[in-house]
């Protein structure tokens, strides 16, 4: 059954193309088609009455009234950071701060240092990322989460974190694999005192059977 259409982009060449959110089987789905690579069924929601129960809060907002650049169908998804066709400001921010870490998992959601090289923004790149956030109207961006790699690769952090403070964010996050937070309290106190607000952890499962991590050394 049709839920909706929308649109969507193709998996292989990031086209953007028409596409269909369907009810199947108990789960929400979405199917699209590229002209030059075929069509395409993918599982949206595992749980339709989940999906129509969030659909109940939806609010279509109007955006930002800053955007970075002006939207249309050509521009996306290469260009963005927002641009006008966005109907939601930044709850979240993600800002990737390194690359680099000190686990080599299978799993790594940010496949991290796959590409064969360390992308590493300078210090005052991050904090212009950060300027940029608070910058946006008529509602700065409220939280950063400072990701990568492993953030904590990063010697600057602690002062990374405080400048974010300093800028305004009430809420600072870091997503970690906690290695070197479980190791060096004192380290964990200077990211508190900094203005640390939460710490993001991974959870892999409750066995060891669900997936070692490797651990290298850096």
């Amino acid at each position: 059954m049709l839920i909706k259409k929308t649109k969507s982009l193709c998996p292989v060449c990031n086209t953007v193309i028409d596409a269909e959110i369907v009810e199947e089987d108990g789960g929400v789905w979405i199917r699209r088609s590229c002209h030059e690579h075929g069509s395409f069924h993918d599982l949206y929601w595992s749980d339709v009455e989940m999906y129509r129960r969030f659909e109940k809060y939806e609010n279509i907002g109007s955006g930002v009234d800053n955007p970075q650049r002006e939207g249309s169908q050509e521009t996306c998804p290469a260009q963005c950071g927002l641009c006008s066709n966005h109907k939601s400001a930044t709850l979240l921010a993600n800002i990737d701060l390194t690359n680099r870490c000190n686990l080599n998992c299978d799993f790594c959601f940010a496949n991290a240092r796959a590409c064969g090289y360390v992308y590493e923004p300078t210090f005052d790149q991050v904090i212009d990322m950060l300027k940029l956030l608070r910058a946006e109207k008529p509602v700065p961006a409220p939280a950063v989460q400072f990701s990568g790699g492993e953030p904590t690769m990063r010697d600057d952090l602690p002062e990374i974190i405080r400048k974010a403070k300093e800028l305004g964010f009430p809420q600072v996050q870091v997503a970690s694999n906690g290695i070197k937070l479980a190791k060096d309290i004192d380290y964990v106190q200077k990211l508190k005192d900094a203005g640390l607000s939460t710490v993001y952890l991974h959870f892999d499962g409750v066995t060891r059977d669900t997936g070692i991590p490797i651990q290298t050394s850096q």
